[in-house]
């Protein structure tokens, strides 16, 4: 009995296939990833073994009910039978990825996987995919934070709450409309030389040709179209027209990755306001990095970037100079629809209105080990704050959070809520904070992080490389932060007359208390 028993084990476990042999997943050997070249359950299986060798929260995922070993089971066989096939196309592979890491809670993990059939490939972010089914997922992409109903005509706007307004935009939209109005540069320099003498007729053309073209491009941004193809359309048309050797025209890739929006408004009964599209402050506020970042560019993009200092300045000084006169009612720190960034930001944002010192806002452990649960011991996680000299707030501070607030915004609102007068209102967040990184060499200190490489290798897998816990010791990864005070945003109202129900909740709160 005992020896059938222990065949009956081997036979169900035989599946699964076990390697004394430490597959190199972090410099992408050809050990790892032969098979997958030309076998979708080859691909299957790597991804499997890596994440279960690889993922950081497997306790949590237990507890939620998720048993790894049985989606082996379940999936290879439907692998297999992609393999007996020559039409696979990349919308059924996609479907039947989405379907077998839909368990899966970690809300940054993402996972490519090649169509060696096609030569396509696909990518699955099972956190995305979750927030599309959350009821307030419209809502989320109807947030916008235009902010005209309530500025008054001198800033564009039809209201009269605001009494100091600055904002600053080095994503496409302000790098277009930085082209499109400032003087003696780009489509205003062009307008005003249409009619040189000193040029030839040719180039006049050519002048007025643009001239029209970026009118019309202008006309259809305004009307709709989408950003994708209008960034397209405007880097054809400065690829087209560089011979004319127009000055300021700034490609939409200036700003790379750092590319952000930020707002300041102060509100009547002296209510700061901070809106920033995503965490990249650091490149724009630390003088080093600008240095090593902007320093190499064009004037005109220099002077786009400095924006972004500005509109923070004015916010961080004006918060500083309310609370010290005694007069600051409250502050809003608006993360809505932000997608996090650059944990060094945490200084600028929350950490400008603590103590000097550091912060400590959670505990958080790595993988230690091959094993599934392999953990090191949970260690305090503490952040920097500013260390210029600055005031501590005692005013309330609320974040403003919906299901497209993820990682840092999810972080900086965790911290804000252990203050005592810290909260956040809206709506639930994305449920993604543990920690990223991009550099493959982590793999070999924690056993975790980059699995292959996106577009070259068979597999390509984005895993954290830090578990974030509370300090109550949960992991909120698929959940995300419980609003203080739950507030759904009214896009019919925001359609037809500007307003924005969440934030005028917070603003009732610093008003009232209540």
């Amino acid at each position: 009995m005992i020896l059938g028993a222990m065949l009956l084990l081997v036979m169900v476990t035989s599946c699964r296939e076990e390697s004394d042999a430490v597959q190199n997943y972090a410099f992408n050997d050809g050990l790892a990833f032969e098979e997958a070249k030309e076998s979708y359950a080859g691909k299957f299986k790597v991804m499997w073994k890596a994440l279960d060798q690889n993922y950081g929260i497997w306790d949590y995922e237990r507890s939620l009910g998720l048993d790894w070993d049985a989606v082996y089971d379940e999936f290879l066989p439907k692998y297999e039978a992609l393999d007996k096939r020559d039409d696979v196309t990349d919308d059924e592979l996609r479907k039947l990825l989405e379907e077998t890491l839909a368990p899966l809670h970690d809300g940054h993990f993402a996972a490519q996987m090649e169509n060696h059939q096609t030569g396509g490939s696909v990518l699955v972010v099972p956190g995305n995919t979750r927030d599309q089914q959350r009821d307030d997922y419209e809502a989320k992409e109807n947030t916008t934070h235009y902010l005209s109903a309530y500025l008054p005509t001198q800033y564009g706007g039809t209201g009269d709450q605001i009494l100091e307004y600055k904002d600053a935009d080095t994503q496409f939209t302000g790098i277009f409309m930085t082209v499109y109005k400032t003087p003696g540069i780009g489509y205003q320099w062009a307008k005003a030389h249409v009619n040189d003498p000193a040029l030839e007729d040719y180039q006049k053309h050519a002048l007025q040709a643009f001239v029209k073209d970026f009118d019309n491009l202008y006309n259809q941004l305004i009307n709709g179209l989408d950003m994708e193809t209008g960034i397209l359309m405007y880097d054809e048309l400065l690829a087209a027209n560089q011979h004319l050797e127009i000055p300021g025209l700034i490609p939409s890739d200036a700003f790379g990755n750092y590319a952000v929006s930020a707002k300041y408004a102060l509100f009547k009964n002296n209510i700061a306001y901070f809106f920033f599209s995503g965490f990249y402050l650091t490149p724009y506020l630390d003088d080093e990095y600008f240095k090593a970042i902007f320093g190499g560019k064009d004037a005109v993009t220099q002077l786009l970037a400095l924006t972004v200092r500005q509109a923070w300045k004015a916010w961080f000084d004006k918060v500083q100079e309310l609370h010290a006169s005694g007069q600051l009612k409250g502050v809003i720190i608006d993360v809505r629809n932000n997608g996090g960034g650059m944990l060094n930001d945490f200084q600028y944002v929350l950490g400008s209105m603590l103590p000097s010192g550091g912060f400590e806002v959670s505990f958080s452990r790595f993988k230690r080990g091959l094993g599934r649960y392999d953990y090191s011991p949970l260690s305090p996680f503490k952040v920097k704050t500013l260390e210029t000299a600055h005031e501590t707030i005692t005013e309330p501070i609320i974040m403003l959070g919906n299901c497209g607030s993820v990682s840092m915004a999810e972080m900086t609102t965790l911290g804000c809520q252990q203050l005592p007068n810290g909260m956040l209102i809206g709506k639930r967040t994305h449920g993604g904070l543990c920690s990223l990184t991009t550099d493959p060499s982590v793999y070999y200190q924690n056993y975790s992080g980059i699995i292959g490489e996106r577009g070259k290798t068979p597999v390509y897998l984005y895993i954290p490389h830090m578990t974030t816990l509370t300090k109550e010791g949960q992991i909120l990864e698929g959940v995300g932060l419980t609003p203080d005070i739950e507030v759904d945003f009214d896009v019919t109202l925001y359609k037809s007359t500007g307003r924005d129900t969440q934030l005028e909740r917070a603003l009732q709160y610093c008003t009232t208390g209540q």
